[in-house]
């Protein structure tokens, strides 16, 4: 194991109740209300716009509240009863938001936000007592400010973790608090730390049908440790059409009012499934990496066109179409138990053998085996993986000598 250390930030989902669930949706819409206002002003002032998120907020404070000099300021918060953690929490959602539109503005692809929606984050002196089971949060009832006890159920908060500002999130039916919690990570090595120390790499390829991945697994000598099928693909596309035919029916029966609201816990129903298998996946592959002491995952990077056109031609409910969610979260868990994630240039990686190096003649697209002019047949996508695990040891393990010769 590397000895540097480091940290990762993941996200704690608890659902949430209380007594007066109405005052969480005052404090939304008040939040909102004033996010508009320093939204508006941040893009009245070009000023700021090239400031980073620190100085702007300041430069906000400074055009909106009076100092303790009570000087008249430009342009004066409409709002007298806003608290400073949480004028603070809206100022800094508001430049967010503001300078995502500056960024998309410039591609031409923005249109300016007339009406936010955004969930309350409840900076420090908002919330206190945050537990597994309960926190209190500092609410505005629409009159004064109060605080309410609410209870939390979910998973136990990590005690080792540092918990963050916590956020309201709206989840039709439920009410969540998002907690970021932040974590030691134990092996925060890079790359080439990882390569000298000869750790083993993993070379994973998402695959079709009943298979989400494909991962083998190399020793720094190149010899192959491990190989596993990561599968349930069938599965997961048999759940997902099964709430796609009751979303099809109430069209038939509903007309124009089985669209929207009507279906909206069936989407949610798909929403969950695509989180419930990309989680489980990317889970079950780094429980597998951990087991095998490997030290970085490789991916095969392809051109965005040609992944967009292989999803597309797979359809919505594939187990190709999580793979993008299952490497967003493989990438945090992997980092979070000391492994690193990377990408490998995929070009030519379907090509050869990776048992031989001969070339690939024939691809069975039926049964995904692929055959090499000296006559070994395995499965195409695990080909794939050997291969770029075999790519990423040879192009750092080069680079590594490089290094050491010129040292």
């Amino acid at each position: 194991m590397g000895t540097k250390q480091g940290y990762a930030i993941t996200t704690w989902r608890l659902r949430l109740r209380c007594k007066h669930p109405e005052w969480l949706e005052t404090t939304q819409n008040f939040y909102n209300e004033i996010q508009k206002f320093y939204y508006d002003l941040y893009l009245e002032r070009p000023e700021l716009w090239n400031e980073n998120s620190q100085n702007a907020l300041r430069g906000l404070e400074t055009l909106s509240i009076p100092g303790r000099t009570r000087k008249q300021v430009e342009y004066p918060l409409p709002w007298d009863n806003a608290l400073l953690y949480f004028r603070r929490s809206v100022a800094n959602a508001a430049i967010a938001a503001a300078k995502s539109y500056l960024t998309r503005s410039a591609g031409g692809y923005a249109g300016k936000t007339e009406t936010f929606h955004s969930a309350v984050t409840y900076y420090k002196g908002m919330y206190r007592e945050l537990t597994s089971h309960g926190v209190e949060l500092r609410v505005w009832t629409g009159d004064e400010w109060h605080w309410m006890h609410c209870r939390l159920y979910g998973k136990k908060l990590p005690e080792d973790g540092q918990l963050m500002s916590p956020s309201v999130v709206y989840e039709h039916p439920y009410t969540m608090l998002q907690v970021p919690v932040k974590e030691v990570v134990q092996d925060a090595s890079g790359l080439k730390e990882r390569i000298a120390a000869e750790r083993n790499v993993c070379g994973v390829q998402f695959g079709t049908k009943d298979v989400f991945a494909v991962a083998s697994v190399l020793t720094a000598d190149g010899k192959e440790a491990a190989v596993r099928y990561f599968k349930g693909g069938n599965r997961y596309g048999d759940q997902c059409r099964r709430v796609v035919e009751h979303i099809d029916k109430s069209h038939a029966s509903h007309g124009e009012n089985g669209k929207g609201p009507v279906n909206q816990r069936y989407w949610m129903q798909i929403k969950h499934l695509n989180s419930h298998y990309a989680h489980q996946v990317s889970r079950e592959i780094v429980e597998y990496c951990k087991a095998h002491e490997v030290g970085i995952i490789a991916f095969p990077k392809y051109a965005e066109s040609y992944e967009k056109n292989v999803k597309k031609a797979s359809g919505n409910y594939s187990a190709l179409h999580l793979s993008t969610r299952i490497r967003e979260y493989l990438t945090y868990k992997a980092w979070q138990s000391g492994i690193l994630v990377i990408d490998i240039n995929a070009k030519g990686l379907h090509e050869n053998c990776a048992v031989c190096g001969a070339n690939i003649v024939s691809v069975d697209k039926k049964t995904q085996e692929c055959t090499c002019e000296a006559g070994h047949k395995t499965n195409r996508y695990l080909n794939i993986a050997r291969n770029t695990a075999k790519r990423c040891l040879a192009q750092f393990q080069k680079k590594q000598k490089a290094s050491e010769t010129a040292g």
